[in-house]
Order: C-alpha cells, then sequence, then structure tokens
C-alpha cells in the first residue's frame, strides 16, 4: 500500500528531474504559420539535444505526397536542428514530418503544417 502512495511522487521526480524522453519545443515555420514566401529551411528545437545523424525532416504536399526527405544538420545551438530545402516552394500548403532520437536512444516523431500564401 505504501508503495502506492510514492508513484505520484515519483512521477512528479521523474517530470522534475528531466527523466521523461525527449519532445519538440518550437519550430520554424511555426505549427499553422502562414507564410508570404518560402522558407529556406525548417528548423527544429528539441527539450534535450536531438541525435542528429538520426534526425530527417520529410516534406509533404497537402495531399501527402513526398516532396523531399531531409537529412538534418547541426546548428550553432545544440538543442536545435536544421533541414535546408532543397529549392524554394511555390504558394501551397504543406506538411513537415520529422523524426530524431535522444541521447538514451529513444526515437520520436512529429508532424506539423505550414502555407505559404500566393
Amino acid at each position: 500500500m505504501n508503495r502506492l502512495r510514492l508513484l505520484p511522487l515519483a512521477a512528479g521526480l521523474m517530470v522534475l528531474t528531466g527523466m521523461v524522453h525527449n519532445h519538440l519545443v518550437k519550430s520554424d515555420p511555426a505549427q499553422g504559420a502562414q507564410l508570404a514566401a518560402s522558407p529556406t529551411e525548417i528548423r527544429l528545437w528539441f527539450a534535450e539535444r536531438p541525435e542528429v545523424a538520426l534526425t530527417s525532416v520529410t516534406l509533404l504536399r497537402a495531399d501527402s505526397s513526398r516532396i523531399a526527405t531531409i537529412r538534418a544538420v547541426a546548428t550553432s545551438d545544440s538543442l536545435a536542428v536544421a533541414a535546408p530545402l532543397p529549392a524554394p516552394l511555390p504558394p501551397g500548403a504543406y506538411l513537415v514530418s520529422w523524426r530524431t532520437a535522444s541521447g538514451d536512444g529513444h526515437g520520436i516523431r512529429g508532424r506539423f503544417g505550414f502555407s505559404i500564401s500566393p
């Protein structure tokens, strides 16, 4: 019975000490951004340092057809990676699908969208 009472305390300590898995903190372009022009790169920031060699970004059209899969590169910020776009994007809606791994080897992935105005 005493162990059950300690579970919430243990979970709280894990969060406070950072023993939770990595996650995306922000992106550029941001989720739902409406841009006036094509970005030159997709930049992702994480709560923990991502494994750059295991990080990729797939850019998709609104119909989910793949435009490109880009291997991310390190940036001057150890919590961020960049994925340079191979060419300017025309106006339209886009989906970014990303994947990486944390230092503990745990893989994470996510998606977000943005659009470019005509």
